[in-house]
């Protein structure tokens, strides 16, 4: 047996009001389906497959709803919506902490980091080579000078004249110093332009897998420490003095950093092997290739971009990425390469979700 408009209506109604196990025992009841086909049924109605809800809010409506959230008035603007868009109190409530949240968003004034231009093709902010360009020719012409200056000295050398001395000291210093520095200046004019490079010919497609990103130099760094570690243990313990207490606290203290740090290396192997399998308008969290869970476009509240801060307020240079869902819960949290945050931000951008950008670099 079909279902008619108004069973369809009252199934909604069910859904709205958050009984879905209702809404799947009348489904059951009304056509003759198995309980797990009636719970597929209701499955794709939750998830819009078969059902979209459409609420037309005009440009006055709009207008009026923020001009209600630029005076502090959340309430007004929540009782406007359930009463004039029949919207449930958690839709118009759930519609209203959105608008609040893109109204922060685009209220943010725009990052200025010195050093760096904002570049609008990859809408983020990366190192102004233009300075340090200029900042390179300098160098090199202070590097020039220097090289004559010290030529010069050289071959009206007065080892008798302190003065000449201490001024040959420092140009050969000076030389030395920026023998040192201009290579890796140029090197990283060069590198950050073949990534810039890379990064503006990165084309979004329907498909596409966003790895876990993980440090090797992180991932070097924690093996070497754990093997120093387990190098002392036993050193430490051949000439421990067994009558001293604190030889032995500092051992077990030993024994508890190696522990942790091998709980440390674990858990980054571990979050290696999370990715995300973006298909179309679906986001699936895949865990050594096995999915996990998945979430709709539509479903997405908002996303945020940032950066982990250490202990000393030191931010990292690798985005970490926030996915919401709309009840707010994260769906998932993962670090990401730069190349892979990039390509996230177009996708969001091509279907309108949005995205609270608070690394915005390079």
């Amino acid at each position: 047996m079909e279902l008619l408009e108004k069973d369809e209506k009252y199934i909604i109604s069910l859904l709205k009001e958050g009984k879905k196990l209702d809404a799947i025992a009348f489904v059951k009841d009304k056509t003759g389906m198995t309980l797990k086909e009636a719970k597929d049924y209701i499955d794709k109605k939750v998830n819009n497959e078969y059902y979209e809800k459409n609420i037309s809010i005009s440009k006055e409506d709009k207008e009026y709803i923020c001009s209600l959230i630029n005076e502090n008035k959340k309430l007004q603007a929540v009782a406007f919506l359930h009463k004039e868009k029949e919207m449930t109190l958690k839709e118009a409530k759930d519609y209203i902490d959105r608008e609040v949240l893109k109204n922060k968003i685009t209220a943010k004034k725009p990052i200025h980091k010195r050093g760096y231009i904002f570049d609008e093709k990859l809408d983020i902010l990366i190192p102004n080579l233009t300075r340090q360009k200029k900042a390179l020719k300098i160098m090199l012409s202070i590097f020039l000078v220097l090289l004559v200056i010290t030529l010069i000295q050289l071959i009206f050398l007065d080892r008798s004249s302190d003065i000449k001395m201490i001024i040959l000291r420092y140009s050969i210093s000076g030389i030395l110093l920026l023998i040192i520095t201009l290579p890796l200046i140029i090197l990283n004019i060069h590198i950050i332009k073949n990534k810039l490079k890379k990064l503006e010919n990165l084309e979004l497609s329907n498909q596409f897998e966003v790895k876990a990103f993980i440090s090797n130099f992180e991932l070097f760094l924690q093996v070497l420490l754990i093997l120093i570690f387990i190098i002392i243990i036993p050193i430490f313990f051949v000439k421990i003095n067994y009558k001293d207490y604190k030889g032995i606290f500092y051992f077990f203290v030993l024994i508890a950093i190696t522990v942790a740090g091998i709980y440390e290396l674990l858990k980054i192997l571990k979050n290696k092997k999370y990715s995300l399998n973006i298909d179309s308008r679906e986001i699936a969290l895949l865990y050594n290739k096995n999915e996990m869970k998945s979430i709709k476009i539509e479903k997405i509240n908002y996303i945020n971009f940032y950066a982990k801060k250490s202990r000393r307020g030191i931010s990292s240079n690798i985005p970490v990425i926030q996915i919401f869902d709309m009840e707010k819960n994260i769906f998932t949290e993962m670090k990401v390469k730069i190349s892979d945050y990039i390509l996230l931000k177009k996708y969001f951008k091509k279907y309108e979700v949005l995205v609270n950008d608070e690394f915005n670099r390079l």
